[in-house]
């Protein structure tokens, strides 16, 4: 690390104003522009936000996989805490030693299991091929522990399930396996991105809740990547709001649902169904208007703003406002915060 660099003792990643850019022949995108946000030993953060917000990019970054060229990691710092205790920045790594970060310290489970499993080689070798790389075991010794790996994310008969090929499992048994070859390393921070997308709602919440008890069981770390709001709800323990490749709303889950500060957050609350409300025919149900901006061609000022209801000519077009403290541990990037608060009060 670099001397004065320093990382709160229970704190387990801690992302610096993070930029990520993608360099192609139309333009610099800056698909994550200054991100900033810490994951705490034991707790689940979740990023949520349309397509194209940065989520994904952002997660990618942290495991040092975003495609180069034409993206690079242009500034910022991703400072984390291996379970040698030592703190890291790894933006600054070497290939050689994320190698021996992925996987083992931090893993990854991804959108889609059937186009990140290898169709090739049955989920036996995959599972173990991770466990001889970092824990040094023997291959007969890694299979076993791969049975036992299946076992524990519910799936029958595992040692059988061993000498099957990603395409002979349904997808809710595939992302079983996937998470299975995530957590057999016994990762300290788990990155979730979209897990749960592909799943019709019942394998769904069979996976939140296996994710809930290995968590529980293992004392990890959870970084949740969603657009489901229902999901944040049940997994998370803080919230960061992403809008255009920035973070424009961060608070505890309960205060972010019961009192969202940013007009983004609430527009994004209010577009989810919901059955009471229905029922009584108290609410319509509203959208947000418009679509996310362009990357390369981002609205002056606030981005969101062509979107926003509340916005005022001359205020939220100027320039881009920070993120700022609302003096009870939450964070909102938005210049109006506080009227639209009161109106709403």
């Amino acid at each position: 690390m670099p001397e004065g660099v320093r990382m709160d003792e229970k704190r387990l990643l801690e992302v610096r104003d993070l930029k990520v850019h993608f360099f192609t022949d139309d333009g610099v995108v800056k698909a994550v522009d200054g991100v900033s946000f810490h994951v705490d030993k034991g707790e689940t953060l979740a990023v949520v936000g349309e397509s194209g917000s940065g989520k994904s990019v952002t997660a990618l970054s942290i495991m040092r996989l975003i495609p180069t060229p034409p993206g690079r990691i242009v500034g910022g710092e991703i400072l984390f805490r291996g379970k040698d205790g030592e703190v890291r920045d790894l933006a600054r790594l070497s290939e050689a030693e994320m190698r021996r970060i992925r996987g083992n310290d931090i893993a990854m489970i991804f959108q889609e299991p059937m186009t990140s499993l290898n169709p090739v080689y049955t989920v036996g070798d995959q599972i173990a091929e991770a466990i001889m790389l970092h824990q040094g075991k023997s291959r007969k010794e890694a299979m076993e522990l791969a049975a036992h790996m299946l076992d524990l994310v519910g799936i029958p008969e595992p040692k059988k399930r061993l000498a099957n090929y990603p395409h002979q499992m349904s997808g809710g048994m595939r992302q079983r396996v996937m998470i299975a070859m995530a957590l057999s390393c016994n990762p300290s921070l788990l990155i979730a991105d979209e897990p749960t997308t592909a799943l019709d709602v019942t394998i769904q919440a069979q996976i939140l809740e296996l994710m809930k008890k290995l968590q529980e069981e293992i004392g990890m770390s959870i970084l949740f990547i969603t657009h489901n709001l229902g999901v944040v709800a049940e997994m998370a323990d803080r919230v960061v709001v992403m809008y255009a490749g920035r973070a424009v709303e961060e608070a505890d889950v309960v205060p972010l649902f019961k009192d969202p500060l940013h007009p983004y957050t609430r527009g994004l609350l209010h577009s989810v169904p919901r059955l009471d409300l229905a029922a009584e025919h108290k609410e319509r149900l509203e959208a947000i208007p418009g679509n996310v901006p362009n990357p390369l061609y981002l609205p002056s000022g606030c981005a969101f703003h062509p979107r926003c209801k509340h916005y005022v000519e001359g205020l939220c077009d100027r320039e881009v406002p920070p993120l700022e403290g609302t003096g009870d541990g939450r964070q909102v990037r938005c210049v109006r915060w506080r009227e639209i608060r009161e109106v709403r009060a």
